[in-house]
């Protein structure tokens, strides 16, 4: 059995730090806190036996959120 390089406390340390560095060369962390201040999420799971239909249409649209978005907005027009 191999022999560990570092302790655990170490090995998350490192983890840690190699996690701040990605961070700061990628402007990953401003990128999340701008996302969690000005954005939301809403994930939609579909059925691949059931919902093919949903599928087959989504996967043949420019984008899905514009998609989603001009149906929102349409049924937001007609008075939902």
């Amino acid at each position: 059995m191999a022999t560990k390089k570092y302790t655990e406390e170490e090995a998350r340390e490192r983890r840690n730090e190699r996690k701040k560095e990605y961070n700061k060369r990628t402007n990953f962390s401003s990128q999340t806190k701008s996302n969690a201040k000005n954005s939301k999420l809403y994930a939609l799971r579909v059925t691949i036996k059931t919902d093919q239909d949903i599928i087959d249409k989504l996967e043949n649209v420019e984008s899905i959120s514009g998609y989603l978005k001009e149906l929102i907005r349409a049924d937001i027009a007609k008075g939902e």
